[in-house]
């Protein structure tokens, strides 16, 4: 599909997989906002596309996950300056060695990687609904047989590093998916897209040699990049929604990631949880 004046929104756009797709939608003609943590480092973004696309329309806003001051405002900065948006790309992760909290006392990965997107996939469908072509993707596909505790979200009774990882990958995928089919939604595709394991990042804190093994026997960047883009441009993913992609394959939902009762229980508590920190 042509790109040409549709805007996307990539959140942690300033490097790796958020980098790589942006750049791609920039050289095909979108209007491409970057979303990043730092100026500094959003700016250089901004810059490395411009010295690859250099008629690119990029735009840099500022926002930081971790922090729920930060993402209210950014969510009413969008709101005043975008009326239509027709991708939003929740592609922003962290992986922690330890257990660290963010400054609304929430498990740093379940917030960045999680309520975050939670958040913004709920607040902006309204000018996602407003585009012809209104597409939500998050980034990620944990295991099949991974199950939540229910009790422990944030990871306060146990605590490893790759396991709490997926697990917010997790919860993102059953939210998607519960978000998908509530009438709130209706007008707007939302999926979940795996791009497959790439060179990333987020295994910095993994101990080596771990890290260094897993990216040695990684996709580039760039391959992973081409698959986020694949799903993007497909006619099935603007025409259904509720779906799990896998690199360019649709992947059947399994029973837990269809159990309403799961589903409904994780999505009542996040609710509290996020008031109760806006209340704060």
């Amino acid at each position: 599909m042509t790109y040409s004046g549709k805007k996307v929104l990539i959140t942690g756009a300033n490097s790796g997989l958020g980098l790589a797709v942006a750049t791609r939608f920039a050289r095909l003609g979108a209007d491409t906002i970057l979303v990043c943590r730092t100026k500094e480092a959003g700016e250089k973004a901004v810059l490395d596309i411009e010295s690859e696309a250099p008629d690119a329309s990029v735009r840099l806003m500022i926002c930081d996950l971790a922090s729920m001051v930060s993402i209210d405002r950014f969510i009413a900065d969008v709101k005043a300056e975008h009326t239509s948006l027709d991708l939003l790309f929740n592609n922003a992760a962290v992986m922690k060695r330890d257990r660290t909290e963010t400054e609304d006392g929430f498990e740093m990965m379940f917030q960045v990687n999680y309520l975050a997107p939670f958040i913004l996939m709920n607040s902006l469908l309204g000018p996602l609904r407003s585009s012809s072509t209104h597409l939500v993707l998050g980034n990620g596909r944990p295991s099949a047989k991974l199950r939540l505790d229910l009790d422990d979200l944030q990871f306060e009774k146990h605590y490893r590093m790759y396991n709490s990882f997926f697990k917010t990958k997790l919860c993102l995928l059953l939210a998607s998916m519960e978000l998908a089919y509530r009438p709130e939604s209706q007008g707007v595709s939302i999926h979940m897209a795996d791009p497959g394991p790439f060179k990333s990042g987020l295994v910095r804190e993994v101990a080596w040699p771990a890290g260094w093994i897993k990216n040695l026997f990684s996709a580039t960047v760039d391959d992973a990049a081409d698959n986020i883009l694949y799903v993007a441009g497909s006619d099935e993913a603007r025409a259904e929604t509720g779906n799990v992609f896998k690199k360019r394959q649709q992947v059947p939902l399994t029973s837990y990631w269809k159990d309403a009762e799961v589903r409904d229980r994780l999505w009542s508590d996040t609710e509290a949880m996020i008031e109760k920190a806006r209340s704060h």
